[in-house]
């Protein structure tokens, strides 16, 4: 009997390791905090900065810079050329459509840019007046000139309209076959154009334009006002260009 006892015990001991061990092995292996992979530590990037929702400091952004001024410091040259149709009284007893036809028009102006949207400068004008219905024999020249002052409305693009006011002086003969030509001085009141341009290239553009002024010859009497009206096309030169 104590033969067996001695193997008994030893079974028993047996047991009650491998009983452990099992409840070793079963048991869940402590979790370890994952880490990201983020290669060498000299690939690795610096964390960045963190905003706590009480921060006081806002995000800056850089200003969006002002758009490329195409006007301010240029100087514009425009060629226009067109048709001109007046009305209205040259004096208290001729009119300008007995004495004056339709007219052939060429336009000059010269201007600086002041901003990107405004542009001061000189213009002058030449009409060739053909005969009127009532008078086969006559013939007209007229020369006027003065100050303007120019709007553009868009900026950075191709396609540029514009609007324009000015004033001036004008003179005009008058041919009506005899020995002496009749002749008149008086100014311009007003004068609005407005047209758009096309720039074809960086310097060099194209478009219509149509304006419409009114004068008188002479002392100022509401009986003696005249208007004109015109149209045409008009060729500009903007240096050093867009």
């Amino acid at each position: 009997m104590r033969f067996l006892a001695v193997p008994c015990v030893v079974l028993a001991g047996l047991l009650v390791a491998s009983l452990g061990h099992a409840e070793d092995a079963s048991a869940p292996a402590p979790t370890q905090p994952a880490t990201a992979n983020t290669g060498s530590d000299g690939d690795a990037e610096p964390p960045g900065p963190l905003v706590s929702p009480g921060d006081s400091e806002e995000a800056k952004f850089e200003p969006i810079p002002s758009a490329k001024d195409m006007l301010g410091g240029h100087f514009l040259a425009g060629a226009g050329l067109g048709a001109k149709w007046g009305f209205g009284a040259l004096n208290d007893h001729q009119s300008q459509r007995s004495e004056l036809g339709p007219a052939l028009a060429l336009n000059l102006d010269l201007g600086v840019g002041l901003s990107r949207s405004v542009v001061v400068g000189v213009w002058g004008e030449f009409d060739d007046h053909s005969s009127p219905w009532r008078c086969p024999i006559c013939s007209g020249k007229s020369f006027a000139g003065g100050p303007f002052l120019r709007y553009h409305v868009a900026q950075g693009t191709r396609f540029d309209p514009w609007v324009q006011l000015a004033f001036g002086a004008r003179h005009t003969s008058i041919d009506n076959g005899g020995s002496n030509k009749d002749q008149f001085t008086g100014f311009e009141i007003w004068r609005f154009a407005t047209g758009a341009d096309w720039y074809a290239t960086s310097g060099f553009a194209v478009g219509p334009y149509f304006q419409v002024g009114m004068g008188t010859y002479g002392p100022f009497h509401w009986d003696t006002l005249h208007t004109d009206l015109g149209a045409g096309l008009r060729l500009i030169l903007n240096l050093p260009g867009r």
